[in-house]
């Protein structure tokens, strides 16, 4: 892999819709006469630089014609003279050189750029390559199986208690949550609990400048080295620890819904198991969304919060502003939202139509009680199984007032991303709400199939490791002629931030570094994403907005209702009068 390239020139762009097969060669035709061009200036460079050494080694050569012993006048001068001017011609075409090896590399440049525009150009995988690949697959493998049978007993037992409960309160289908509503900064669950809005906690100040240094220690050195090695590490260990699971009826719950790929894939099938085991750790509980009021706020609301964000950069920038430490993405304030809160934004443009956009950050705790933004909620979208944040999603679009007709564009960061890929996939939540395009960010999402007709961009760094949980490379996730992959290995980038970012797991996976690889990306000119991201700029701009910001919590569920004998119980329901199921 060549390095020290600029940050444009290190991408890997999957999917999209193809270019006309006329175009397409005529663009390849273009690149591989630069490619021609860039090798002539090449030995050019080499014959100017062998001549400027001819003329120096040509001063220290002895002269085959001595000279005679009384010297003639005005011979030392022009010695002297011939000298210099040998010396300043050989210093020409030094710099007749440099210019010319400058030149070949722009040539290589263009004919890089040309084939990334076209979704011609890929870095062909070596033997070695692939054989390491296969190694590291194989030893994962071994350790998974290893896994799997030392855990049979604890994942039977959670797997069967979960079996018995049915279906939980927190698995809820999507869909079947149903929204609290009343007045801002407070809302009734449906055993007629009021749930106060969280607190929120004051922001740290953004950043005055990208983060340029990073942690140069082994650790970073390390993974530099194995990061490219982490999706074929997740997807064998995944393949032999679900050798060793039988199928359960999830399993064939979700071969039905989505075909037999999906009740075999081995990512899914072990997310399903360990979320078994972390599902018996937590309390029951229901997620229940708070609509916040401004009030809430750690602060002024939002300057963004009554605009459309009319590109995709802006929107994955303020999805990152609900992390209550903000984006860190340079001056850029944090929303001072509490944790756990996602944003719902009602887009009206020049036509009277109306579009809604749900911005979903990532996870913020390990495991928690209230706060459905955790690890248990990352299992449980893995495993496509409905989860809190999906739930909380579905309820903030129906208090928000969205309605069955209006498309909904789906973004996310991190879970947040897995959240949006999941809904999209989901056949209940798209009869309710139409997905008019799905955006992630550092999400493994190549285990949902998405519909057809809706345009789907992902931005993935290959030394993010959460990217590669999927199990699946970029060139091994799907790739449609809607749906659009990009990515790139940040070492070979000449940006510090990048190098910086490349040894630290956080920092490839922060927001700022993905907005870098989404500006590499659009200044490279490659078709797929300028095609993409354009249908997708339709429905994120408009004459104006609203946003609304709504915090997801986990509460109790509605305790049991004792009714005298000879009565039957009432359904309960919420202050709306909709139906709680």
């Amino acid at each position: 892999m060549t390095r020290g390239l600029p940050p444009e020139e290190t991408l890997d762009v999957v999917g999209g819709r193809a270019l006309a097969q006329v175009d397409a060669e005529a663009v390849q035709g273009a690149a591989v006469l630069l490619d021609g061009v860039a090798e002539g200036l090449r030995r050019a460079s080499h014959r100017s630089f062998g001549a400027a050494g001819t003329l120096r080694g040509a001063a220290w050569a002895p002269d085959p014609w001595p000279r005679p012993a009384v010297p003639l006048p005005g011979a030392a001068g022009d010695d002297a003279a011939a000298a210099a001017s040998r010396e300043a011609a050989a210093a020409r075409l030094d710099e007749v050189s440099a210019r010319l090896r400058a030149r070949a590399a722009t040539a290589e440049g263009c004919s890089r750029r040309l084939r990334l525009a076209a979704g011609l150009y890929r870095d062909a995988e070596s033997v070695v390559q692939r054989v390491a690949d296969g190694a590291v697959t194989l030893l994962a493998g071994a350790a998974g199986a290893w896994l799997g049978l030392a855990a049979t007993p604890v994942l039977t037992v959670t797997s069967v208690a979960d079996g018995l409960r049915g279906v939980r309160a927190r698995g809820a289908s999507p869909g079947s949550g149903s929204p609290g509503s009343g007045s801002p900064g407070s809302e009734s669950t449906g055993s007629g609990a009021t749930v106060a809005p969280p607190t929120a906690s004051s922001p740290p100040d953004p950043p005055t400048a990208p983060v340029t240094t990073g942690p140069d220690g082994r650790l970073a050195s390390v993974w530099r080295v194995v990061a490219p090695f982490s999706d074929e590490a997740v997807g064998g260990f995944a393949a032999g620890f679900s050798a060793t699971r039988p199928l359960t009826w999830q399993d064939l719950r979700r071969g039905i819904e989505e075909g037999p790929a999906a009740a075999l894939d081995p990512v899914t099938r072990g997310a399903g198991s360990l979320s078994d085991v972390v599902a018996a750790l937590l309390p029951d509980a229901v997620p229940q969304v708070v609509a916040l009021a401004d009030a809430d706020l750690a602060g002024q609301r939002p300057g963004w919060a009554d605009r459309p964000a009319g590109s995709v950069a802006e929107t994955l920038a303020r999805t990152a502003d609900l992390y209550p430490q903000g984006s860190g993405v340079v001056d850029r304030p944090a929303a001072g939202v509490p944790a756990g809160t996602l944003a719902v934004e009602e887009v009206v443009h020049g036509d009277g139509t109306t579009s809604w956009t749900v911005l979903i950050p990532g996870t913020q705790e390990l495991l928690s009680s209230s706060n459905p933004f955790d690890a248990a909620t990352d299992l449980g979208l893995m495993a496509h199984e409905a989860a809190d944040v999906s739930v909380a999603v579905e309820q903030a679009l129906d208090a928000a007032g969205a309605s069955p007709d209006e498309p909904v564009v789906l973004v996310g960061h991190s879970l947040g991303g897995i959240a949006a890929a999941a809904l999209a996939a989901s056949s209940a939540f798209r009869a309710n709400h139409p997905v008019g395009g799905v955006v992630t960010a550092g999400a493994p999402t190549a285990s949902f199939a998405l519909p057809a007709g809706v345009p789907v961009l992902h931005v993935e760094n290959e030394e993010s490791l959460v990217e590669n949980v999927d199990g699946r490379s970029r060139e091994e996730g799907p790739a449609t002629a809607d749906r659009v992959t990009v990515g790139r290995r940040l070492l070979d980038s000449t940006d510090p931030a990048d190098v910086a970012a490349a040894g630290s797991i956080s920092l490839a996976h922060a927001m700022p570094t993905h907005l870098r690889t989404l500006a590499a990306a659009r200044r490279s000119g490659n078709v797929q994403v300028a095609g993409v991201t354009a249908r997708l700029e339709r429905l994120l701009d408009g004459t104006r907005a609203r946003t609304r910001f709504f915090a997801a919590r986990r509460v109790d569920p509605a305790p049991p209702l004792v009714m005298a004998p000879g009565t039957t119980a009432p359904p309960p329901v919420n202050p709306t009068g909709a139906m709680l199921h």
